[in-house]
Parts: structure tokens; sequence; C-alpha cells
């Protein structure tokens, strides 16, 4: 599709540099088997954010995103719904129209729901606190459950760690409280947040599991539960290695084995419901899971059953407990 005078103005003012997602550029272990694929994954990302920015339109959007590689289509998906958050922030008219319209129940984006989540995180951490409420989509209107919303916190320690790492992962940095929807203990907060810290931890160190697992023993104990489930999410989905360092990441991870596949089921779930099943998801979710990718899926549909906030604890830590109860030692 051609891009439009407007997108090409978008994409010059808010696009960073293409190597701006480069390992070497980025700092992180560039060494390792994993790395080039990981990279590969971060630039279909940045080039997904391009799409949404130069494009008019849902279908020309998609249409584009869709010719991308199938393996690393998810990925594309998160950045272009990051733009089109962007975009309605930008934008002078009211509500948030193009995640809404991208993403809602029958949109071209539904199929991508937990990549569009975490999308919208990104979108956050480029963007002033004050200004995330105007960056939430009506939650009515987009599918799944209300507790995976808080894929967006995730979404955003992600980016942070991903493009700040220094502070948040080597100086192991805990976040003050942000404006975030839930009015209980920040606690739950700092828990989303460390899922997407681990995610990012993988990429960091580019796939490699001992130096993984010594940096996730680094940080205070009460943190690793968390920074090891997104650690696995990632594995699962963005993958780069084979079966030996899966097992690998399963022992050493051992004493987490719960949190461990929950963060794999989340993963499988997107790529599941999204076709975008590869040999390394079935693979994986043998190894993690114990039980085929449709099996491991089902269960997010599962733990979704009559979900909705206590007064204590957000619906979206009971979904992520009753995951993990299936696989309690």
């Amino acid at each position: 599709m051609p891009t439009t005078m407007l997108g090409a103005i978008r994409k010059r003012l808010m696009a960073p540099p293409m190597n701006v997602t480069s390992f070497a550029v980025r700092g992180f272990r560039t060494d390792t088997p994993a790395r080039e694929k990981l990279e590969d994954s971060a630039r279909q990302f940045s080039m997904g954010f391009e799409i949404a920015l130069e494009q008019k339109g849902d279908d020309a959007v998609a249409e584009r995103l869709e010719m991308l590689e199938k393996e690393y289509r998810g990925f594309a998906y998160e950045g272009a719904v990051m733009a089109l958050t962007l975009r309605d922030v930008m934008s002078p008219l009211p509500g948030n129209k193009n995640v809404e319209n991208f993403v809602r129940v029958g949109g071209l984006g539904e199929h991508q729901i937990f990549m569009a989540y975490i999308g919208i995180g990104f979108a956050f951490a480029r963007l002033p606190k004050f200004l995330w409420r105007r960056a939430l989509p009506d939650q009515a209107l987009l599918p799944e459950h209300p507790a995976l919303n808080w894929m967006i916190i995730d979404g955003y320690a992600f980016h942070e760690s991903f493009f700040r790492t220094d502070k948040w992962v080597r100086q192991q940095y805990v976040s003050p409280r942000v404006p975030w929807k839930w009015k209980g203990s920040h606690d739950w907060v700092l828990k989303a947040m460390d899922h997407g810290v681990g995610r990012s931890l993988w990429f960091v160190n580019a796939g490699d599991v001992e130096d993984l697992a010594t940096m996730i023993n680094g940080f205070a104990p009460a943190r690793r539960a968390d920074l090891w489930s997104g650690a696995a999410l990632a594995a699962n989905y963005a993958g780069g290695v084979g079966e030996e360092a899966l097992n690998e990441f399963v022992k050493r991870s051992w004493d987490y084995r719960a949190e461990v596949a929950q963060g794999a089921v989340l993963a499988i779930k997107q790529r599941v419901m999204s076709d975008l099943v590869t040999p390394h998801t079935e693979l994986a979710s043998q190894i993690f899971c114990n039980m085929p990718p449709d099996e491991a899926a089902a269960l997010t549909d599962w733990a979704a059953i009559d979900l909705q906030d206590t007064s204590n604890v957000p619906a979206y830590e009971i979904f992520r407990q009753r995951i993990q109860s299936k696989f309690q030692n």
C-alpha cells in the first residue's frame, strides 16, 4: 500500500532509527546462537511501528502486517499498536479510535490482543504519565477479559528495561507508584512490572540461560518468581534456542516451576489464538508445560471463568495464580 503524506510526516517525526534495537547498540550479548533471531524479533516490532505510522486505515495496516514473516508477525502487531496509541494521544479528537477499531471484537487486530496490550504499554513509556489515561482504550470494546489489560504495565516495564537497561536491570530499579487504575497495594503493580522486566532479560542475555539465571539470581529474592515467569514467556514466544537450552531453563528455574509454566502458558495462548504456532512453540509447550499448545492455551480460558478483582488482589493476579495452581510441585 502506498504511504500517505501525513504518514510520511509521522514516520519522520516519530520513528526512531532502525538500529535502535540492535543488540550491539543496546549493549546486550551479541555472541550467542539466539542473538540473530531475537534481533529479528525486535526489528519486526520496529517495522510494525512504522507501518502503523505510515498507513491510513485498518485494512492497509493489517495488509502490510500480514505480509511479514509469520514467525515474527506478533511483534509487528505489538509495534503497530504502540504507534496507533501514540496517534490516538496526539489526535485532537476525543477517544482512542485507532486502537479501539483495530483490536476491538471483530477488528483486524483482535487475534493479537495480548500483543496489543503490550504495545499500549510501550506507548506509555513514551508518554508523560499525565497522558496515560488518555492512552487507554475503552476496555469494554476489546476482546478477552479485563484482567489482561495488566499486560500494559508489563509492556511498559519491558520497554524501560530494554531501552534503559542500566537503570532498570543493572541497577535493579524499583518504580514508584504510577497512575494505574488499580487502587490497592502498589506491590501488585510491581509484580506485573517485574514480569515485563523478566521478558526483557531474555533479550538482554540473548537467550543465554546461564547468564539469565545469574542475572535473575542477583535480584532480591522476592522479585525472582516474576522475573523467571516473564523470561519464560519470552523464551516460549520469541525463542531462539533449541531443546537443550529450554531444558536447562526449566532446570535452573525449578524453584519457580509454577510461575515459569504460567509465563509459558501466556506465550502459548497468544501463538495459538493468532494461528502463529511454530515448531518451537510445540517443543517449548511440552518442555515447560508437559502438554501440547492447545491444552496449554485452554488453561487461560479456564482461569478466566468468573474472574474479577477482590478488595485486596487484582483479577490479573488471581488469573495468574489459577494457572500456576495447575503446575504446583
